[in-house]
């Protein structure tokens, strides 16, 4: 349906509807600790941060674990979060309906909620009235409010 262009209008509001937790089952998925461990530490679009994807790589530890199939690569939330740029750069904001873990939410510049209904009241103030909505449920989309 948007094949020629982003969902959203420039400056959007999306809303995740997500428990948002960091509960990390382990040790299949260690490197998402790591990962939520540099960003509480270094921020989330730092050099620093850029560091801590280097140390990752080379944690022996984590390679050995991955080769031996009891985890995902060090890489892996790195480059997930390196996905998410270029959609998230260029929303006005991301708001997760269901948080249950906010200081996760705005460790990553999200902003938490705990239902639907106040999500939708926050995107309708931040477009200034009655916002579009559109729905999107197959991946790699998700449910997201459109701003005018």
């Amino acid at each position: 349906m948007w094949r020629d262009g982003f969902p959203l209008v420039e400056g959007g509001t999306a809303i995740l509807l997500h428990r948002f937790h960091r509960r990390f089952a382990h040790p299949t998925q260690q490197p998402y600790r790591a990962f939520f461990q540099a960003t509480t530490r270094l921020g989330r679009e730092s050099v620093e941060l850029m560091e801590a994807e280097r140390d990752a790589v080379e944690d022996p530890r984590a390679i050995e674990a991955y080769r031996g199939r009891r985890s995902c690569h060090p890489l892996l939330p790195f480059v997930d979060w390196s996905a998410c740029a270029p959609a998230v750069g260029r929303l006005g904001a991301v708001i997760v309906a269901g948080c249950r873990d906010a200081v996760a939410a705005r460790q990553l510049g999200f902003v938490p909620t705990q239902g639907v209904g106040t999500a939708l009241e926050m995107a309708h103030g931040r477009a200034g009235g009655p916002p579009r909505v559109g729905f999107l449920l197959s991946p790699p989309y998700f449910p997201l409010q459109v701003s005018p």
